[in-house]
């Protein structure tokens, strides 16, 4: 078997260049060998394992929470579906709030100290959950609290990972490095939910909960162990505001950039109401039990990973303009077909399994290629802020969803306002369509700057 390169090409639309961009196993050309290994190229340094596990126990526990809080609040909780939309809400709400601020905030400061502490919080945090229920204390308010703090704390360590591995990896290894940490977190979308839906059948959500405190705790002990070069900056606080500002400015004005956000923020207010309604559609509508719940977003997370596997060969056949505008389609169209399932509880639990399985695929097809393009287009001083920018437009209006969703559920009912839901996932469409993005053929040029 062929030995991976030392250092891990961009992604190309050409077929002779090899282009996978999560790095699972050996790789050459095309052919791609699908053992998926957590051991790090061996380019990169021995200090990036502690970041690999500790990125990898954050996620794993963050996946396994994603099925664990909302089934506490439906399933202990009896939560009514607006109850269950502030939920989800709450959660991402923070990128909303604080991302461009916290982006300054990190580069004045230690990225490492910013995640170890950020973990140890949410430990303590989580640990509240467990405890109040065994006191009979836990509510729907309660739960509401934790999770818009840990959603703080969440921004502040995802931002911080990306600030932090250029400080223990260097330039020619952050594809690599990069590549293997978004292999844990796609491995981890592909384990993390069945364990998480059969912890909760066989031990109850509360304990299930607590098995992510362990998970923080060991990661922030992880990440603290690394030795780094980190340099502190210090910037003039009157600046903050116009280097946010350039980047709002340069995302705006660009027709490339300006579709991709739109775009995103569309589709990201289509998953935020459905964060808040599909385990309720699923559960209550469609009578699926947990444990099966937890095995469908298993295979969502297989979806996604056989996505990124092959989103380098569909950009070689139908170019980057025709796949981004295909794959935004067809995750549009899946979003409508989740909603009109009515079938007894096995055969629907299939059915949704294929609908979001191809959803996931398409959806990661076409991120791929949105962060190429973006990539490709700015500037290489802008990127941090053009990438915050993003983040804050298209994760944070996003989030905004879950209110809505739950406020359609009450009033229209739980399987009407899914179908909201898909429908206005079609949206995200149009905005590719009726931009350059369409006429693609290869990457863009970049702006000057």
């Amino acid at each position: 078997m062929l030995r991976p390169p030392s250092k891990v090409p961009r992604l190309s639309c050409t077929r002779t260049t090899p282009q996978p961009r999560l790095n699972l196993g050996q790789s050459s050309g095309l052919t791609y060998d699908l053992r998926v290994t957590m051991k790090p190229n061996p380019g990169i340094p021995a200090r990036f394992r502690n970041l690999l596990w500790g990125q990898s126990s954050v996620t794993f526990g963050a996946v396994v929470l994603e099925v664990a809080l909302p089934l506490l609040a439906a399933v202990t909780l009896n939560a009514s579906p607006a109850q269950m939309g502030l939920l989800a809400t709450l959660q991402t709400l923070p990128w909303l709030v604080i991302t461009l601020f916290a982006g300054v905030w990190i580069d004045q400061g230690s990225p490492k100290r910013i995640m170890t502490w950020a973990n140890y919080g949410r430990g303590v945090l989580l640990l509240s959950i467990p405890l109040a229920g065994w006191l009979g204390w836990l509510s729907i308010e309660w739960l509401w609290v934790v999770a818009f703090a840990y959603g703080m704390l969440r921004v502040f360590f995802e931002l911080s990972v990306s600030a932090f591995l250029p400080s223990i990896a260097e330039r020619e290894q952050l594809v690599a490095a990069n590549s293997q940490l978004e292999s844990s977190r796609q491995v981890a979308t592909v384990a993390g939910p069945g364990v998480a839906g059969l912890l909760v059948q066989a031990v109850g959500a509360p304990l299930t909960v607590l098995l992510n405190v362990l998970l923080y705790w060991v990661s922030a002990f992880l990440i603290n162990r690394i030795p780094s070069s980190e340099t502190q900056k210090v910037r003039n606080p009157k600046l903050i505001f116009s280097e946010i500002g350039e980047g709002l400015r340069l995302v705006f004005s660009d027709a490339y950039l300006r579709a991709l956000v739109l775009s995103s923020a569309t589709f990201n207010l289509h998953i935020g109401m459905l964060a808040g309604l599909q385990i309720l559609f699923l559960n209550r509508i469609l009578q699926i039990p947990p444990a099966w719940i937890g095995v469908i977003f298993g295979v969502v997370g297989l979806g996604a990973l056989i996505g990124a596997l092959t989103a380098s060969r569909f950009t070689a056949w139908l170019g980057t303009g025709g796949i981004i505008i295909r794959m935004q389609l067809i995750s549009s169209l899946t979003g409508v077909a989740f909603a009109l399932v009515l079938a007894p509880p096995l055969l629907a639990a299939v059915l949704v399994s294929l609908i979001l399985f191809i959803k996931a695929v398409s959806t990661v097809v076409r991120n791929v290629n949105a962060v190429s393009i973006r990539q490709a287009r700015t500037p290489r001083h802008l990127l941090g802020r053009v990438g915050g920018t993003s983040q804050f437009v298209g994760i944070g209006l996003g989030s905004l969803g879950g209110i809505l969703g739950g406020l359609l559920a009450e009033w229209l009912g739980i399987r009407e306002a899914t179908l909201i839901a898909g429908l206005i996932a079609m949206f995200s469409f149009t905005w590719l369509f009726f931009s350059p993005i369409r006429n693609l053929k290869d990457l863009p040029e970049p702006l000057e700057g």
